[in-house]
């Protein structure tokens, strides 16, 4: 399995504030959507929510403490990371797609992270949510997409010897 940390983030880290995402970028949600669109992703109950009726990826494994049930008959409840791990394939990639506290319980286990970093000024408050800090010099940033228009995607890749 290929596990893949796909985010956007200001230059702070901010993932989200207490309504949601706290900019808007169509293309970025556009080339997100084609990121995942043929993939299972992990998501938090939170954010899943505020994603329906549409969720993306072809399969959803929904990480909640309280064990909810949906209509959708591509969503998995699961209770956490290594149940999260064990609903999917081995030789499939996977999409980690937030919130702030689903990324930092997977950050060990990330082979790669995509990045988008938006260039909007964002004033931090007690809600927002964060991107956990990572260790730099554990990963290596392979590529930069600086094509678009207010922001840009990352592209790091965790060096081997310091994978889980």
């Amino acid at each position: 399995m290929t596990l893949i940390a796909v985010a956007a983030m200001t230059e702070d880290r901010i993932v989200a504030d207490a309504s949601g995402v706290p900019w808007d970028h169509p293309e970025d949600v556009r080339q997100y959507k084609r990121r995942v669109a043929d993939a299972p992703v992990i998501v938090g109950r939170t954010t899943y929510e505020g994603m329906r009726p549409d969720p993306p990826g072809r399969r959803q494994i929904v990480l909640s403490r309280s064990a909810p049930t949906y209509p959708e008959a591509t969503a998995t409840v699961v209770d956490g990371v290594e149940a999260a791990l064990a609903a999917v394939d081995e030789g499939e990639t996977v999409y980690v797609i937030g919130g702030g506290q689903v990324y930092e319980a997977f950050l060990p286990h990330y082979d790669t992270m995509v990045l988008t970093v938006v260039e909007d000024e964002i004033e931090p408050t007690a809600e927002m949510r964060f991107f956990p800090a990572w260790d730099r010099s554990a990963w290596t940033l392979t590529r930069t997409d600086d094509s678009y228009d207010g922001f840009r995607i990352e592209f790091w890749e965790r060096d081997e010897s310091t994978a889980d």
